[in-house]
C-alpha cells in the first residue's frame, strides 16, 4: 500500500478506528437508537485525524478541545438544546481548515460528518434538537472567529520546518 501524503488521512486507520468505535460503542449504547450513529463515526474520524496532527495543536486548541470534551458529556446530561457532536465537528473544521491540511481529503471528510449529524438531527430528532445543532455550530464558529480577531485575521499554527522550507521556495510561484 502507497503512504498517505503528508497531511492526507491514513484511510486504513481511519476505517479501522471507525470500525472498533462503531464495536466499542455499540456494547454501551444500543445500535438502534439515533445517538449510537451520532458517536461512532465522529469518534472514527475525529481520533485519528487528532492523532495525526497532535504535533501541529498549539495550547489553545488543546485547550478548545478539552472545553469541548467537558461541555458536550454536561450538555448530553442536562438534555440542554445543544450538540457537542456538531460542536465538535465545527471545530474540527476550522482547524484543518488553519493548516496545511486544508488542501487534503481532511476538508471533505469532516464536511461529510456535519452533513451526516444534521440529516440524523432533521430525520431522528425534534425541532428543538435540529436548533441545539445550529446553536452549537454558531458556538464553535464563535469560538473560531475569536481565534481570528486575536491573531490578526488569521488562525496561527505551527509548521513543520519542512513545510516551511517548501512554502518559502514556492513563494512567488502561481500555483494555488
Amino acid at each position: 500500500m502507497k503512504p498517505a501524503r503528508s497531511g492526507e488521512p491514513r484511510w486504513i486507520v481511519v476505517i479501522g478506528s471507525t470500525v472498533a468505535f462503531g464495536a466499542a460503542f455499540a456494547s454501551v449504547i444500543p445500535p438502534g437508537t439515533a445517538l449510537y450513529w451520532y458517536v461512532f463515526p465522529l469518534f472514527g474520524i475525529a481520533v485519528p485525524y487528532l492523532v495525526q496532527v497532535r504535533r501541529e495543536l498549539t495550547p489553545r486548541w488543546w485547550l478548545t478541545f478539552a472545553a469541548a470534551s467537558v461541555v458536550s458529556p454536561i450538555a448530553l446530561a442536562r438534555d440542554w438544546a445543544f450538540s457537542g457532536h456538531i460542536l465538535w465537528n465545527v471545530l474540527l473544521l476550522g482547524h484543518v481548515a488553519t493548516t496545511p491540511a486544508r488542501n487534503t481529503a481532511w476538508v471533505p471528510v469532516f464536511g461529510a460528518s456535519l452533513v451526516h449529524l444534521f440529516t440524523l438531527k432533521a430525520a431522528t430528532q425534534t425541532g428543538r434538537d435540529l436548533v441545539g445543532g445550529i446553536l452549537s455550530a454558531a458556538l464553535a464558529g464563535g469560538t473560531l472567529f475569536g481565534f481570528s480577531t486575536r491573531n490578526g485575521g488569521a488562525v496561527r499554527v505551527s509548521i513543520d520546518s519542512s513545510h516551511a522550507q517548501r512554502r518559502a521556495s514556492s513563494v512567488g510561484d502561481s500555483r494555488p
